[in-house]
This record gives C-alpha cells, sequence and structure tokens, in this order.
C-alpha cells in the first residue's frame, strides 16, 4: 500500500473547449509568427529545466507529437492562460478566458467493458463579463448543501462566483443563469476563496464558520456564509418563478459583507483567511509586556481575532488580525489594532444589484450610473516575514488551518506555521510550483488494535507539490517528514485544490452524512483526465521503529520480485519465505500471501512450500497470539494446492484403470446411437467447419494453479464451494477435472475419489462434467462410443456420491439430481452433445430404479417411473431439435443471402410459441433461395409414401437455384427437410409454412426494395396458401404494413410529375429506384388477380390494376385504397 495516482474522471470535447475559448487567435492568420512562438516556448522550457539533469531528448520526442495534435485540441499550455475551477464534489468544471466560459458537468456512460465511468461534458458555454473590457480574472464553484432530512451528503445544486478586473462579483448557476452581481471595491478582483464549516475533532479546537473572502490589490472583502447561503438559495427560488411567470425583472436580497483595507504592505497577490482564533493567557501575557511594558494590564477575557495572511511583497508575508465584535482589544493590541473598529456594509438592491432580461436601454443606464461603494476599514499589519529581494506568489492553507505552504519568485516552497508566525522549512527548486493538501484519517482496522482504540482517530497531513518545470509530482509528510510519494506526470497540467467542501452544512444537519469531495485533483490536458492522490495512513509513521512501516517495506520488496519475469523459482521461493516470515502485522502478511498466491509466474511447489512454511510458524506461536483468520486462510490454501497437484498428478499418470467393469454399459445406448448415427454424422460434418479463436481461449489451455484456486472457496464446515465467476473460467475448471476422463487418458474413479474427499458437492461436480462434454461437442462427435462409455461411468461415480441421490427417493417422482441433468440438456444449444447425454442419463436412470425396485419388491415386474417418462420425453424432444439443428446448419448456397445458423435448444422452441419453428424454417428457405414450386415439391413428396424413390427421380430436374451443390447434397437436404416436416407436423403443415415463407420474403423486400423477385416470391409463396382464411389474413397485413405507404407514395408522385419520374425522385418518396418502382405495380397484379378474391387488401384489386395493369402507368388520377 503506497501512494497512487487513480484516475476518476475524463474530459470530454476538449477540442470544443479550447476551440471555443481561444476561437479569436485561431481567426488570425497562424503563420511563420506561432511557428516560431512555438519553437521559442519550447526552447525556454527546455532550457530553464536543464538543471534537472533531464533527457532533453526523451523531451524532445515527447514534446514533438504534442505540437503536432495541436489542431486536436489536446495540445500543451493552452489551459495555463485559463482560469480554471472545480467544485470539490468533482460534478462541475469552470474554464474561462478573457470573457468567456465554458461549464463541464458530470455525466456517467458505460465504456466498452460495460463499467460505469464519469465524464465532464460541456453543458454551458457563454460570455460572462457585461461591461466593456473586463475580464475574468477568479472564479470558483462552491457546492450548496440540500435542505431537504433525506439527503445524504451530496449537494444540491452548484454556484460559480466569478471575480472581473472591473471589480464586480457574479454568481450564476451551474447553468449559466445570473443570480447576484455586486461591485464591491473598484479595483480588479484577485483571487476568491471559501471556507466551510468543517466537524472539530478535538473539543478544544475553535469552530469556525463559513466565509466568502475576495482580495484586491489593497482591500479584502468577507462575506458571512450563512448569509450569503440564504441569499443564494432566495435568488435562485425568485430566477425561477420568474421564468415561470415570465417576468424581466428579479429583486434581490440584501448581502451583508465586511471590506478592511490592508495597510503596510506593497503589493499582494494572494491571501489566506484562517479564521477566528483566541490567544492562550501566556500569548496575552507576553504582547501586553512587550507593548505596555512593566506596568502594562491585561483584560481577564482575551478578544477573539479573525486572522489573515497575504503574500506578495514589501513584506513577504504579512500577518493580520481583526478584532471581532464590540469587545475591547487588549493592552497588546491598542498600538497595532486600534482602528479595528469594524462597520458592516448591507447592500440594498438600489445601491449595489443588477437585474436579469433588462432591455438595452436600463441596461446601458444601469451601466452608466455604478453603484455605491464603501470605504474600507483600515487594518494594519501585525507582523510579517520581511524579504526585500523575495515576492511571494500563492499561499495555500492547511485543512487543520494551523499551516499554510507559500511559493515566491525564486522557485521556493516556504512552509509557514501561522500559529506562532514562522516559516519551518523550505524546500528548493520548485519554479511556478502548484500546492496542495491532504488529510488522511487512520484506517479504522488499525485503529481498533491499537492501545489507544477510545481516542479519536488520528489524521496526517500531506504536502502536495507539482513543479510544472520538471512535470513531477510530490508528496511530503508534515511537518518534518520524508517525501512519501514522486510520480511522472505532464508538464502541462493542473493541481486543483479547493480547500473547501459543502456550503450550508452545520453540526446538525451533518450528522450522518458521507461528503462524497476529493480534496487534490490533478488536471491533465492533454489527456483530458482526471486524477486523485491516494495516500495511505501508515506512511505519515516516520519512526524507523515502526513495525508497519517495516512490513510495507517488504511488501513492497515481494511486490517487486514478483512482478520480476526473469527470476528463478528457487531464488523466488527463498525469498517469497523470507518476506512472509519477516513481517510482523497480519494484515499485511495475509495482503502479501495473497499477492504470492495470484502471480501467474509462481509455479506450484514454490506455492506449496511458502504456504507450508508460514503454516507450520504460525502453529508454533503461542495460540492466543496467532492471528486465526490467517491461520485458517494458509489452512485452506494449502488444501486446494494440494488437491490442484493431485488431479495434475492423475492425469499425468502413465497407468490408465481397467474398465472391464464397463464393458456392457453401452449395451442399451448402442441401439439409440445406430438409430440416430446418420443423422449424427451429417451434424458432425456441418459443425466441424473451421473458426477463428483466441488461444487464451481455447479449451486446450492449461489452468493454472492461481485460476484455479480463485475459483474455489473453503466452507467452515471444511468442504469446496466452487465459485461460478464467469462461463469461460467455469469451462476451464471443468476441462481441467474431467476432459482427461472423458478421453480416456485419465483414471476415471480416482479422480472421482480424490474430488470426493477434498468435498466438492456432487452437484457442482455435475454441473462441471456437463458443461465440459457440451463444450467439446465437435472432439467428443469424433468417437462418440467411447466417450459416451466414460460419460457413463462418470455419471454413475458420481451419482454413487453421498449427497447425489437421495437415499429417501421414490422412484415414483421427481428427482433433483437428475432433474438437474435433464435441465442443462434442455437449455443447451449443442444439440448432439445434449441427445448424447439425455442417452446415458436415461440408461443410468433406469438401472438405477431397476436395483432400487428389485431390492424392495424382488419381482419380476418391469419398474415404471415418472422420472423414466420424463427422460423418454426429453429424448424424444433431443431428436426433434438435432435433426432440426441439422437442416438449420447446412450451408446456403454461394451468392445467397447470408445470416447466420439460428440456435435452437428445447427451451427457446418452447419459449417461441407455435410459430417459432415455421420462422426458423422460413429464414432457412431464404437463405438457401428454395423456390416456392421446389419446397411444394418437396412438402407435397412428404406425405407419398413412397417419397424417397419419387425424390430420386425429380431432384434433377429442379436443381436451376443450386447449380454449385451437387445432386447427393441436395437429394440430402430435401430427405432432411422432409423429416424434420415429419418431425413437427402442426408446426410445419404446409399453409403455416408457406405463409411464414411469404412474410419473411416480404420483409426481407421491404428491407431491400430493388430485390423485386423477394416480392414476387411472397406472392408466390401466398398463392401456395389453400386456407382463403390465412391468404386473405396475411395479405391484408402485407398490404397495411408494407406496401400501401411505398404504392401511395408512388401513385402520388406519378401524379405530381406527370409522367415516369426520374431515379432520384423516387429514391427520395417511394424508397427505391426507378427501375424497382416500374416493376413494383406490376408485382402485385397476381395477388390482385387472385383466384380465391383475397388479394392484396381486401377488394382492393380492380381498382389497383385500373391504376397499375402491366407495371405500366396511365395518366389518369390514381385512387388507392386499402
Amino acid at each position: 500500500m503506497s501512494c497512487s495516482l487513480l484516475e476518476f474522471c475524463r474530459l470530454q470535447e476538449l477540442k470544443t473547449v479550447r476551440d471555443y475559448l481561444f476561437q479569436s487567435q485561431k481567426s488570425e492568420p497562424a503563420g511563420e509568427k506561432t511557428q516560431t512562438e512555438n519553437e521559442l516556448s519550447w526552447d525556454s522550457a527546455e532550457w530553464e529545466s536543464a538543471w534537472d539533469g533531464g533527457d532533453n531528448k526523451e523531451e524532445e520526442a515527447t514534446s514533438a507529437p504534442t505540437v503536432e495534435e495541436e489542431t486536436t485540441g489536446q495540445s500543451e499550455p493552452w489551459m495555463q492562460d485559463c482560469v480554471v475551477s472545480l467544485s470539490p464534489c468533482s460534478d462541475l468544471l469552470v474554464v474561462a478566458r478573457e470573457q468567456k466560459a465554458v461549464f463541464l458537468s458530470a455525466k456517467w456512460r458505460s465504456d466498452e467493458s460495460g463499467r460505469e465511468e464519469m465524464t465532464l461534458a460541456v453543458t454551458w458555454t457563454g460570455v460572462l463579463s457585461t461591461d466593456e473590457g473586463e475580464c475574468v480574472n477568479s472564479s470558483i464553484c462552491i457546492p450548496l448543501a440540500s435542505q431537504k432530512r433525506s439527503s445524504t451528503g451530496r449537494p444540491d445544486w452548484t454556484c460559480v462566483v466569478v471575480g472581473f478586473s472591473s471589480g464586480y462579483v457574479r454568481f450564476y448557476t451551474e447553468n449559466g443563469v445570473l443570480l447576484l452581481a455586486q461591485l464591491l471595491h473598484e479595483d480588479p478582483v484577485l483571487r476568491l476563496k471559501c471556507r466551510t464549516y468543517e466537524i472539530p475533532r478535538h473539543p478544544g479546537v475553535t469552530e469556525q464558520h463559513e466565509e466568502l473572502s475576495i482580495l484586491y490589490p489593497a482591500a479584502l472583502v468577507t462575506i458571512d456564509g450563512f448569509s450569503l447561503f440564504q441569499s443564494l438559495r432566495a435568488c435562485r427560488n425568485q430566477v425561477a418563478r420568474a421564468a415561470a411567470a415570465g417576468s424581466d425583472v428579479i429583486q434581490p436580497p440584501p448581502l451583508a459583507y465586511k471590506k478592511w483595507g490592508l495597510q503596510d504592505m506593497d503589493t499582494i497577490v494572494d491571501h489566506s483567511s484562517v479564521g477566528i482564533m483566541t490567544l492562550c493567557v501566556f500569548d496575552q501575557m507576553k504582547n501586553a509586556s512587550i507593548l505596555g511594558g512593566f506596568n502594562a494590564s491585561v483584560k481577564g477575557s482575551p478578544p477573539a481575532m479573525s486572522q489573515y495572511i497575504t503574500v506578495g511583497g514589501g513584506p513577504y508575508t504579512g500577518f493580520y488580525y481583526a478584532v471581532e465584535g464590540s469587545s475591547q482589544p487588549l493592552l497588546s493590541h491598542v498600538a497595532l489594532a486600534v482602528a479595528s473598529k469594524l462597520t458592516s456594509a448591507l447592500f440594498s438592491a438600489a445601491s449595489g444589484w443588477l437585474g436579469w432580461n433588462k432591455n438595452k436601454s436600463e441596461e446601458e443606464a444601469v451601466q452608466k450610473q455604478k453603484p455605491k461603494v464603501e470605504a474600507a476599514t483600515p487594518l494594519g499589519i501585525r507582523f510579517g516575514l520581511p524579504d526585500s529581494r523575495r515576492h511571494g506568489e500563492s499561499i495555500c492553507l492547511s485543512p487543520c488551518n494551523t499551516l499554510a505552504g507559500v511559493t515566491d519568485d525564486f522557485g521556493r516552497v516556504t512552509l509557514l506555521d501561522l500559529a506562532r508566525g514562522i516559516a519551518i522549512r523550505m524546500w528548493k527548486g520548485y519554479r511556478d510550483a502548484q500546492l496542495g493538501w491532504l488529510q488522511v484519517p487512520e484506517e479504522r482496522g488499525d485503529r481498533e488494535f491499537s492501545p489507544s482504540a477510545s481516542l479519536p482517530r488520528r489524521h496526517a497531513l500531506f504536502l502536495v507539490i507539482y513543479a510544472p518545470r520538471r512535470g513531477i509530482l510530490e508528496v511530503w509528510a508534515m511537518q518534518h517528514g520524508p517525501r512519501v510519494g514522486a510520480f511522472t506526470v505532464g508538464k502541462h497540467c493542473r493541481l486543483l485544490y479547493a480547500g473547501y467542501r459543502l456550503m450550508g452544512v452545520n453540526s446538525v444537519t451533518s450528522q450522518g452524512w458521507q461528503l462524497h469531495t476529493q480534496q487534490v485533483c490533478l488536471l491533465d490536458p492533454i489527456t483530458g483526465a482526471l486524477r486523485t492522490v491516494n495516500i495511505p495512513f501508515h506512511l505519515a509513521l516516520s519512526d524507523k521503529k515502526s513495525e508497519r512501516a517495516k512490513d510495507m517495506h517488504l511488501l513492497k520488496r515481494l511486490t517487486t520480485i514478483l512482478r520480476s519475469r526473469e527470476v528463478e523459482p528457487d531464488i523466488l521461493e527463498q525469498e517469497a519465505k523470507s518476506v512472509l516470515l519477516d513481517i510482523k502485522h497480519p494484515a499485511i502478511k495475509k495482503q502479501a500471501l495473497d499477492s504470492l498466491l495470484s502471480n501467474k509466474n509462481a509455479p506450484v511447489s514454490c506455492l506449496t512450500n511458502v504456504t507450508s512454511a508460514l503454516y507450520d510458524a504460525l502453529k508454533q506461536q503461542d495460540p492466543e497470539e496467532v492471528d486465526t483468520p490467517l491461520l485458517e486462510l494458509c489452512s485452506s490454501q494449502l488444501k486446494l494446492l494440494q488437491l490442484y497437484t493431485d488431479i495434475q498428478n492423475l492425469h499425468s499418470a502413465a497407468d490408465i484403470e481397467a474398465s472391464s467393469t464397463n464393458q456392457d454399459s453401452l449395451e442399451g445406448i448402442e441401439e439409440e446411437l445406430s438409430r440416430v448415427g446418420p443423422t449424427l454424422q451429417r451434424y458432425a460434418q456441418l459443425t466441424s467447419r473451421p473458426s477463428v479463436s483466441f488461444a487464451q481461449d481455447s479449451p486446450d489451455s492449461h489452468l493454472p494453479a492461481q485460476a484455479f484456486i480463485s475459483q474455489m472457496e473453503c466452507m467452515e464446515s471444511g468442504e469446496l464451494k466452487v465459485i461460478r465467476t464467469s462461463e469461460t473460467e467455469w469451462n476451464h475448471l471443468g476441462n481441467f477435472m474431467f476432459w482427461g476422463c472423458l478421453c480416456g487418458k485419465s483414471p476415471l474413479h480416482k479422480v472421482c475419489d480424490t474430488l470426493q474427499q477434498a468435498g466438492i458437492s456432487p452437484q457442482q461436480l455435475l454441473s462441471l462434467l456437463l458443461s465440459v462434454w457440451l463444450q467439446r461437442e465437435k472432439e467428443m462427435l469424433q468417437k462418440p462410443e467411447e466417450t459416451v462409455k466414460n460419460l457413463h461411468t462418470l455419471l454413475i461415480a458420481l451419482s454413487n456420491m453421498k449427497g447425489a441421490v437421495e437415499e429417501s427417493w421414490d422412484t415414483q417422482s421427481i428427482s433433483p439430481w437428475w432433474q438437474q441433468v435433464r435441465c442443462t440438456c434442455i437449455q443447451s444449444h449443442n444439440a448432439a452433445a445434449a441427445l448424447l447425454a439425455a442417452f446415458v442419463a436415461h440408461r443410468a436412470t433406469k438401472a438405477s430404479i431397476t436395483s432400487r425396485a428389485d431390492s424392495k419388491l424382488q419381482s419380476e415386474w418391469e419398474a415404471v417411473s415418472l422420472e423414466l417418462e420424463q427422460w423418454v420425453v426429453c429424448v424424444r424432444q433431443l431428436e426433434d431439435v438435432l435433426v432440426l439443428q441439422t437442416l438449420l446448419l447446412v450451408p446456403p448456397p454461394q451468392g445467397a443471402a447470408g445470416g447466420a445458423a439460428a440456435q435452437c435448444s428445447i427451451k427457446t422452441l418452447l419459449e417461441g410459441g407455435t410459430g417459432g419453428i415455421a420462422d426458423s424454417v422460413s429464414k432457412w428457405v431464404f437463405r438457401h433461395n428454395l423456390a416456392p414450386e421446389r419446397l411444394k415439391e418437396i412438402l407435397q413428396k412428404k406425405e407419398d409414401k413412397d417419397a424417397d424413390d419419387k425424390l430420386e427421380q425429380t431432384t434433377g430436374e429442379e436443381q436451376k437455384e443450386q447449380e454449385e451443390k451437387s445432386q447427393e447434397d441436395a437429394d440430402r437436404t430435401a430427405e432432411l427437410l422432409v423429416a424434420v416436416c415429419q418431425r413437427f407436423p402442426h408446426s410445419l403443415s404446409p399453409d403455416l409454412l408457406f405463409a411464414h415463407c411469404c412474410w419473411e420474403y416480404v420483409v426481407q423486400w421491404n428491407k431491400d426494395p430493388e430485390e423485386g423477385r423477394y416480392l414476387s416470391w411472397a406472392v408466390e409463396h401466398l398463392k401456395l396458401v389453400s386456407s382463403p382464411h390465412i391468404q386473405l389474413g396475411i395479405s391484408t397485413m402485407m398490404w397495411s404494413t408494407f406496401i400501401v405507404k411505398r404504392l401511395s407514395a408512388a401513385a402520388f408522385l406519378m401524379e405530381k410529375v406527370g409522367k415516369s419520374p426520374k431515379d432520384r425522385l423516387c429514391r427520395r418518396d417511394v424508397g427505391m429506384g426507378d427501375k424497382a418502382c416500374d416493376v413494383f405495380p406490376g408485382l402485385l397484379c397476381p395477388a390482385a388477380a387472385d383466384p380465391h378474391g383475397g388479394g392484396l387488401g381486401g377488394g382492393g384489386g380492380s381498382r389497383s390494376r385500373a391504376v397499375c395493369g402491366g407495371g405500366v402507368v396511365r395518366r389518369r388520377r390514381p385512387r388507392v385504397h386499402s
């Protein structure tokens, strides 16, 4: 467990953001000037970072494609010129430049693997500035808490606060709607910062109030958080009501603020509002004696003061203290804080608020009449850190309000102790650094076992420094701790640190909330990735004697060894054993053992020896001190490794047990095999066509011990439970256990005994066996007799296991054991394998019932049970499915319409209803281009007694559609179709089959209207339907669903043009070409002239002929009736 960068979000449409913000630059000619500037900027960056000893060649290699990607919107430092702010909840990102801004909101989407991921997509773009020449200087996103009782900590909505160069501060919704606008000072806004409520972790810590602070070059404005929260909610509600009522003018509520004039400092560029603080008695007496002398008096109650820290120049850092309320300052504050009499200014709507949706004249009048600006209350500096040559650039306040990081123009990062007002640490070589803080709580599991479990949870503080010149992100432990993490990132990233959470939270409403906020985020403008830093608490333990830190070092050492693929197995075993025995903490020891067992490069012998050594070491410890879960884990993993080794040795053993006792096991199945033998051979030929698959998905691939262990779980009772994660892993596990037995290469009974002794339930073993049998159908059909015999032996062995077939099972009821086999066969799409498995299970069930009946009745009566009748029905259904699947697998002739063969099973056929079988056969007829007359010929010969002889005489006359097929294949296909129709006499009756073929052809014609042959054959199939009721119903459906719209469009187009329309008009209005449009009406005439009287449209045939007789369009007005 070390520091890590975790990507939790990704920005979308980066190119759109860049093009919108830099639209003015993009419109300018980007000639040699742009190229020269880019080259100069790269040269300077390379020169400035040369001191780092960097690899200039590598930087050039990586930067070259970046410059080339300028047109794609994912290029170099365009985002460095923008104002970027991210909501602490990571659900809103604002990117602004000059007058424009882009708002990106969080959205969820599914990636290629189906996993949900969060993205930030553009939801609003627009111009924020209203005064001429003003630009955006700073912005922050403040999430406002929900006031509903059912809230769990997610924000109700997010307010975007923007400060402008004109001095205005404006508040917007996440949709860009302006809520408030106020001119608090006439100087440009330098920085906006926010402070929200935090639950005090200790009783003595002062509870801080929420606040929004606005920094100007010589003034600081603070707005109370409660007042701001209520005002923003009221404004948002008024905007919603005005939008609903159609009103134009919004009356904003007043807003209270405090304004301080910061004195005695030359330049100010950044600030931090620390909050309310109270001096201790010692500091109070010390200040009084220094300022007032020996005879100074000290008040009894020290005053509460608000502390403000500023950075800039002259001095480099300034400390300001403003006395709260009307309490009199102490003597120590008289000299420097006598002017700290605060006046609160309430801004009314008439003096400082701007409206919305006003017309242009009103807006110009308001802009000309600037609102009144209140004077600032002077506030003198208490003390500072003087450094005439050093100028501060930014300051970042820690979450605990006791430390602050300051960056300056010398490339230094200074750590300040705010309580004492001194610099306690400095880092060099961080020019243009960006800072952030991370506060990490102690893990609950570690706290429970510590001696101070009753005390509050400890928190570790880390400083995050991003050095863009070097492209590195570092994490440092506070206050004098070492560097605990470093990451190589891009040189143009932005470190986003909010320093606050939800506004509107207090000690009452926050009870039970889980605030989902990110403390530090790194935005990469090249890839658009938003990443957060994950730091474990134990990295703050800098004590060299810390056992946990030592254990983490050993774990990291083991992880490095496991990642190396060149380590010898002996060295790996020695190092892993040494590390596991040296680790003291049980949780880390378990993590190290899990890492070792999940490593694919470690051999089985190494895993067994290391786990055994750890188990022995734990057994030798004091029973009261040993970690029981870890001991049980070692015991269970040893059991799994031993089982894996035993099965592997049995499969590789040379001696195969004699199978003389199973010679008579096929006596009852041989007749069944000979009966379905021709169909099985044809099915095997059709399924043996080559296919493409990945090597890792091959069933013959080796199953590593790590995969075997990951699918097994040891129960408390000592039994093993197989975990079914995915179908592929399940099949691999079944192949590892049973495929050698099915091929006859492994001793069957020894394998079954080993699995039974391991404690795996017979039901799971049966499921694994059937999955292997159904998956390896092609290999099984190569030697069906041998594999069927081995399957019978395995099935009998599993049935005899304890817990398989209940001893109290009544033969007149359904057995759950055999019902499991039946359900698997019914759901399988591998018809041949399912049928053979049903043969074997039927035989085994019959033998079991016979033996039970003989032991109970001792009679010569044949045992008849409900179980056997279920198997008879199942076998019959599987035979029908096999014949149907064989027909559907017959490949179509070359040049015919494509489409994969339908997969069918008993379950799918029963769920498909009465028309499911006819629908599958009709699709097969369409793929094979089987002419209607040929299909009629085959169906008529099905009813003849001597069908085979007549088929041999007539098949040679109807081979026009299958020129590339031989005579023998055509005969076999016709015989197969006849066999299917005989097995499904009701579902494949001639009328139903012709009706489904008619519908299939008209559906295909609707997809491709250029193929008029499809519609013609659909009409031919319709004419072959003998029932007038079915014929009328099908023709009506065809007319209303597919034909009437195209025919009406064609008729209206011909009337409009007055002649045969062009191809372009036909394709636009009718959806087919001019040639197909000319032929289309003629194809309907045979159906309209149907002697049965049905026709397309149920009686409109004569009028259709009048309009479109013979495909020639007449000049009179067409009339179409449906």
